[in-house]
């Protein structure tokens, strides 16, 4: 499906690069880290910023809606200003004079709607953060860090008890040196039993589209209709 999803995602290139483009914007509202600023790579980030994983379903949410909501209303634009002439009105051919503008702008709007779903694994985590429950590599990191935090504090040795001298007695007691303790991971927060109920449409319609935009269905359907209503119309 790989070689499918890139062949799509290069004959709609200016919706792909508006998603990457919108998804940075996202990464920079959200305070997530872009790791990889090219929008356009031969690969399944193809079309996406790639960027830090978000670790709460609020930020899980608004990264997969913020996107998409800008993809679509740019989209739904473009093809007003091209589908009313074209299709619904019959202005095809030498007498329509902006012909050639209609028929980029309806190729613009098909491209950016046919972008609008966030990559599949950002889905997927998205999913994950409302209903799913903590990744193997995170239950490791959470595993480290205990015994890492057991092994801090084995090492502090115990103080040895001696006579104490009339000073040691009359000065005031140390306070003992706590231990070096280990950075504790950020572990990914999950969503209530309210959140869970009132996003489960938008959170599966967003998951669906992007099961589907991964396996490029959505731009080959656009192009097979697009071209039979201009054809055969």
């Amino acid at each position: 499906m790989k070689i499918i999803y890139l062949i799509t995602k290069i004959l709609t290139y200016p919706g792909a690069f508006m998603k990457g483009f919108w998804e940075h914007v996202a990464c920079r509202v959200l305070k997530l880290q872009v790791t990889d600023r090219r929008y356009l790579r031969p690969n399944e980030a193809c079309g996406h910023a790639s960027h830090a994983p978000a670790m709460t379903p609020a930020k899980a949410f608004l990264f997969s809606f913020l996107p998409y909501i800008a993809q679509r209303i740019l989209g739904w634009i473009f093809l007003g200003a091209s589908v009313a002439p074209l299709l619904i009105f019959n202005m095809r051919g030498e007498g329509n004079p902006m012909f050639v503008m209609q028929i980029a702008a309806l190729f613009l709007g098909i491209s950016i709607i046919c972008n609008s779903f966030p990559q599949w694994e950002d889905a997927k985590r998205h999913w994950r953060l409302f209903y799913g429950a903590p990744a193997p590599e995170e239950e490791q990191a959470m595993q480290e860090y205990s015994e890492a935090l057991l092994a801090a504090f084995d090492a502090v040795p115990e103080p040895e008890e001696a006579e104490a001298t009339p000073e040691e007695q009359e000065a005031p007691e140390a306070e003992p040196n706590p231990p070096d303790l280990p950075e504790m991971p950020e572990g990914p927060r999950f969503a209530g039993l309210a959140g869970k109920i009132i996003f489960a449409p938008c959170n599966a319609y967003f998951l669906a589209g992007a099961w589907l935009e991964s396996r490029g269905i959505p731009a080959i359907a656009a192009i097979l209709i697009t071209a039979a209503v201009l054809i055969f119309r």
